[in-house]
């Protein structure tokens, strides 16, 4: 028996405005967020040579993701609204 799946597409262009950790902004369409995790401070040499950060993959890039200065929290909140 083949069964057919009504298929329903959405085009969803909701973007948010994220703050670089080098204080630039990066303008991210929600639909392409593939990840996005804590960081912690980074330290060598008892210096730290990077700050606490947010980092937030896109599914359309493989570089790696951007370093945001928002939290976690604040992300999935600028998501929600």
């Amino acid at each position: 028996m083949i069964r057919f799946v009504k298929q329903i597409k959405t085009k969803i262009m909701k973007f948010i405005t994220l703050t670089s950790i080098d204080g630039g902004l990066i303008v991210v369409n929600v639909v392409h967020i593939g990840h996005f995790y804590p960081v912690d401070k980074k330290v060598e040499y008892g210096k730290i040579t990077k700050k606490a950060h947010t980092r937030l993959g896109v599914t359309t890039h493989n570089n790696g993701g951007f370093s945001v200065t928002e939290t976690v929290d604040e992300i999935i909140t600028l998501i929600n609204n």
